[in-house]
């Protein structure tokens, strides 16, 4: 009963606002780990770099302690924010449960690979689709299959961490323990020629965000959109990016030549319908179909759809609209054994029309979001996007440039900087609260930030 108690309380406590304290150490025996950089082979690695990942890690301050959950006292025994981001960001991946709302997608991937590994045939593959749509998630289901699995040796690579469009080929060497005669782009590429032309398990070669090795005439992406052009190569590559006509815009040439023309799939933003379908297919499976009311859910889907159709947008709104509603619960019951009877909360209209409009109303101040406990490494880039725009008059920042300045910043707080593929996913979050609009269709170093939330109430709550 002690222990129970105990756990009422921690959960209670978690709608305190307490002040922030100020961070004036640093824990250095936290390792960063680089999950991007993984063998995909490892399913377990690829795991964590799911949403979950993102949304845990990049909130989280490497200098506190973690955070007891939030949702605890509405779900009584399982977070909801825990089973909304398991499913819907298909974290679970051991379930072996396809994505709702994508079952054509995955049927025509599982055919595309089945069909080339029984042929032992070589075949190129770009999947396009905006972020949140998911494209890496489905993926990641079909490559669990116990057929692809064991059918084909399996690189994944996020090209977002390769320092040169041409360090891919001593990455793609290193993944396949290919010898080489030393580092070079030359003695890499010559190498994996020789490998092609020796017996080997087909190859299946993952390419996300393909469109980071973008390089002078392209040489680097006509080069591995070439490789399946060989018949000794008996490797299926698949590029994964943002933009619908990449290989047709970029690439020109491979529509020339039919052997060279990769096939398409393209992921659409998620629909009302779809984000409906997706919050009560998994509220229903948990048993907590009352947390959102009809309207609620019907307008938070609607404005999704409308804006971006991004699925980890819909989560995160979802997940505020939620604290939102659990905050206004407690104020309203003084009493703490009214509370502890009934922990339970359905979230209203009126409440996801307050969260959207901080999202997506226009200017905003950050003191409310410092009050609620913004994560340090959102502050240190707002800090910073502010710098830059205080010093400059363009209104829109280069994320390359930002990524500079923000190392800087960090570093003069002692306080580890994140690298530039989690600054994005900070970005991402920080776009999901209102605060920045992000857009560029290029590579992650390319693209543009844009504040949204008034300047001076910003400099003010980020202080």
């Amino acid at each position: 009963m002690k222990y129970i108690h105990n756990t009422q309380m921690a959960n209670i406590q978690t709608t305190i606002p307490f002040k922030l304290r100020k961070r004036t150490g640093l824990v250095n025996n936290v390792k960063k780990s680089n999950l991007e950089n993984e063998d995909i082979t490892n399913i377990n690695t690829l795991q964590k770099r799911r949403l979950s990942s993102n949304s845990r890690d990049y909130e989280s301050d490497v200098c506190s302690p973690r955070k007891v959950g939030r949702l605890n006292s509405i779900t009584n025994s399982k977070e909801l924010n825990g089973v909304l981001e398991d499913n819907l960001s298909n974290n679970k991946i051991e379930t072996l449960k396809p994505l709702t709302s994508r079952e054509k997608e995955i049927e025509f991937l599982e055919n595309f690979l089945t069909d080339h590994l029984d042929n032992e045939k070589p075949a190129s593959l770009y999947i396009s689709g905006q972020p949140g749509t998911g494209k890496t998630a489905s993926l990641s289901y079909i490559l669990q299959l116990d057929k692809i699995r064991d059918g084909y040796t399996q690189v994944y690579i996020n090209c977002t961490m390769m320092k040169s469009a041409a360090s891919i080929y001593n990455r793609f060497c290193s993944e396949l323990k290919i010898k080489t005669s030393g580092t070079s782009e030359k003695a890499c590429l010559s190498a994996i020629e020789k490998y092609f032309s020796k017996k080997h398990k087909m190859i299946l070669l993952v390419l996300d965000e393909i469109d980071q090795l973008d390089s002078k005439r392209q040489s680097v992406l006509y080069t591995i959109f070439e490789w399946p052009a060989r018949n000794d190569s008996k490797i299926v590559l698949i590029g994964i990016a943002n933009a619908l006509d990449l290989t047709e815009r970029t690439l020109p040439r491979l529509q020339a030549r039919c052997s060279l023309r990769p096939q398409t799939l393209h992921f659409a933003p998620y629909s009302k319908e779809q984000i409906i379908n997706i919050f009560t297919n998994v509220l229903t499976k948990e048993d907590r179909t009352n947390v959102f009311s009809a309207p609620a859910l019907q307008m938070l889907a609607a404005k999704i759809a409308a804006v971006s159709g991004d699925m980890r947008r819909a989560l995160d709104i979802g997940r505020r609209v939620i604290e939102l509603a659990r905050r206004n619960k407690f104020a309203d019951n003084k009493s703490l054994d009214n509370i502890m009877q009934d922990s339970t909360v359905t979230v209203e209209l009126k409440q996801v029309l307050a969260v959207l409009n901080e999202v997506y109303g226009g200017s905003r101040q950050i003191d409310t979001d410092v009050e609620e406990g913004m994560p340090m490494q959102q502050k240190l880039i707002l800090c910073s996007l502010l710098l830059m725009l205080t010093r400059g008059k363009n209104k829109e920042i280069v994320m390359g440039k930002l990524h500079d300045v923000y190392k800087k910043v960090a570093s003069s707080r002692n306080i580890a900087p994140l690298d530039l593929c989690e600054m994005c996913g900070a970005c991402g979050l920080l776009e999901a609260r209102g605060a920045v609009s992000v857009s560029g269709a290029g590579g992650a170093r390319a693209r543009k930030l844009r504040l949204n939330w008034d300047e001076g109430g910003t400099g003010r709550g980020s202080s």
